[in-house]
């Protein structure tokens, strides 16, 4: 027999059998394998929101003088704590001061455009004693907020003085004073008529020609039938002495405030009193109370449609 050096059997490619794919649905494991990693990027980033939004939310605010204010100091709106000084330093000019601030997240609303910033120094005056806890512990900032829905802002000018207590009454008469010295006489000092307070200065400044000081005083309106085109106004801040040989010590206050925020007071004839003033009108303000002044007891009903005046 003949070999011819071929196989005994042949295989065709019909007898050999193909595999074929099978498809097997992705179980739990396959899904973690992809979502894992989502889930701790998201995981990741709330807690970098988290951590950044509890920090609360910087403010600066460049002052004239620091007042003793350092890190870690208080801030504070109505008596109740809303942020902290982070870092005090000198600006770029040498000229100020720059604070800067964070304000708690619940209280972020009050980096708004009106919101006013100043640093609590110890005041004393009959309306109170203010600033006592900045006399006996640290320094601090105080807040007044701004109107509800005011923009958003977090770079201020702050008040190197509190702003005035209150607000203007609708109906305020507004009366300029000349006088040769400022004096005592003060933002927020009164203004009284017969000793009760009926009025505040609104604005203390230096005339347009440098000669006389302006003294700009707001009466409230149910007492603006009081000022008349010759009443006359006097600066009733100190104290004065009189001594006399038979007469003995003689010592003259119109009140206590006037001695400690300076003030103003003012009197109108009982004769002929003149016509009512509109606010612009302008009065001198002399330097001590003519005696004569004293003795007028003019009758003028009040104006009791307008709003009671405040204490």
């Amino acid at each position: 027999m003949t070999h011819t050096g071929l196989p005994s059997e042949i295989h065709s490619p019909q007898s050999e059998k193909i595999p074929l794919a099978r498809i097997v649905p992705r179980g739990a494991w396959g899904s973690w394998a992809w979502g894992a990693p989502l889930i701790a990027i998201a995981v990741v980033a709330w807690l970098a929101y988290q951590t950044v939004s509890q920090r609360g939310l910087p403010v600066q605010i460049t002052f004239f003088d620091g007042r003793g204010i350092s890190a870690n100091d208080p801030v504070s709106s109505r008596g109740v704590q809303v942020g902290k000084v982070e870092r005090v330093r000198l600006d770029a000019d040498r000229n100020g001061v720059v604070i800067q601030v964070r304000l708690f997240p619940e209280a972020a609303s009050l980096a708004a455009e009106g919101t006013r910033f100043w640093i609590v120094r110890p005041e004393v005056s009959l309306k109170g004693v203010t600033g006592l806890d900045a006399l006996l512990g640290p320094r601090y900032v105080e807040v007044a907020p701004a109107k509800p829905a005011a923009p958003r802002r977090t770079t201020f000018e702050g008040l190197e003085s509190p702003p005035p207590l209150g607000e203007r009454i609708p109906g305020t008469l507004e009366i300029t004073l000349l006088a040769v010295r400022r004096g005592s006489v003060t933002v927020g000092s009164p203004v009284t008529y017969r000793d009760i307070r009926v009025g505040r200065v609104l604005d203390v400044r230096l005339g347009p020609d440098s000669t006389r000081v302006e003294v700009l005083a707001g009466i409230e309106p149910r007492y603006a039938p009081l000022v008349r085109e010759n009443s006359r106004f006097w600066n009733a801040s100190g104290v004065g002495v009189d001594f006399g040989l038979f007469g003995g010590l003689t010592l003259r206050a119109d009140s206590l405030e006037s001695i400690l925020t300076g003030g103003i007071a003012f009197a109108t004839p009982d004769k002929k009193s003149g016509e009512v003033v509109e606010s612009g009108h302008r009065f001198d303000l002399a330097t001590e109370v003519d005696a004569e002044w004293l003795t007028w007891e003019p009758v003028i009903p009040l104006n009791e449609q307008s709003p009671a005046a405040q204490p």
